[in-house]
């Protein structure tokens, strides 16, 4: 088999597991709402008629801020073309735009000495490429290519959208839960419509799944955010043309030791290229990142 019939092989497996994973999703979001429609009225289907709509525009108000959220989260800035380092990565991120046959995304930096980097937008014409100030100093210039490869990749494969969408939904799967919740342990709800033994089974199966629903949809969204990055690594790695460019740059990443804590928020950590909170050499369900040295040997694979 030819390496390029290989990295084809690793997109097409990570393309079928991520949508086995947002199936998924959408089914535990669906469940949630026949749950509180169950509990709430004893009938799912009003549930579906009032909650539905209130959690997708939910869902859609999340949608419409996401980027100028991103932005303000990771405390990021237009890049400086005046900067040699910063000019450097406005080539390579054209250069990748050219190859990957997207527009050129809009360049931004983080003033952080983490070697980092993430994408934001909600389509590839609103798109943006942010570096940390780290990874501008400290890589090699094919190893930021390859970073810049993997970031490009996230926008071509709409990943930014779908984790704007995923984590949206676990978001609105949590709050009716606990809605749910506090609601039946306060006020009794749905106590009056489990007179009968199969009320009250419904009820309680119910509220069982209104538990573990946030359970589940936050470990599917970190499922899909792991499968998110081995995609982009291959998908990147097939852009440059130079697999090793970006292991060499994951080599960096978890080697590097900077002083001080990473810079801006945890709720934008799954965006990053590698997690700037914590390190992830161990294979973990509660994980956004895949460990490093398995992304290493997957691209040296190919």
């Amino acid at each position: 088999m030819t390496k390029q019939l290989l990295l084809e092989d690793h997109i097409k497996k990570n393309k079928r597991a991520t949508i086995f994973v947002c199936t998924f999703m959408a089914l535990l979001f669906i469940g949630i709402v026949f749950a509180f429609g169950l509990i709430f009225t004893g009938n799912p289907y009003i549930g579906l008629f009032f909650g539905l709509p209130i959690a997708l525009v939910y869902i859609a108000i999340t949608y419409s801020f996401s980027v100028q959220t991103v932005i303000s989260a990771s405390k990021a800035r237009p890049a400086n073309p005046n900067i040699r380092e910063e000019k450097l990565l406005i080539y390579k991120v054209e250069e990748m735009a050219i190859a990957a046959g997207l527009p050129t995304p809009k360049v931004y930096v983080q003033d952080s000495n983490n070697i980092n980097a993430f994408a934001t937008g909600k389509k590839p014409e609103d798109a943006i490429i942010c570096a940390t100030t780290g990874a501008l100093q400290k890589l090699k210039p094919d190893e930021l290519e390859g970073v810049i490869g993997h970031e490009m990749s996230h926008i071509k494969n709409h990943d930014i959208l779908i984790a704007t969408v995923t984590i949206a939904v676990v978001g609105a799967i949590a709050l009716i839960s606990e809605i749910i919740f506090w609601s039946v342990f306060w006020g009794g709800a749905g106590r009056s419509r489990g007179k009968n033994d199969n009320g009250a089974i419904l009820i309680a199966i119910a509220i069982l799944f209104a538990i573990l629903a946030p359970i589940f949809s936050r470990l599917t969204y970190f499922a899909i955010s792991r499968r998110r990055e081995y995609l982009a690594d291959s998908n990147g790695a097939y852009l440059t043309r130079n697999p090793e460019g970006l292991a060499k740059a994951l080599e960096r990443i978890k080697n590097d030791m900077p002083q001080g804590k990473p810079k801006g928020s945890k709720t934008v950590a799954p965006l990053y290229i590698a997690n700037p909170f914590k390190r992830q050499t161990l294979n973990s369900i509660w994980s956004t990142h895949p460990p490093i040295d398995e992304r290493i040997k997957r691209l040296r694979s190919m």
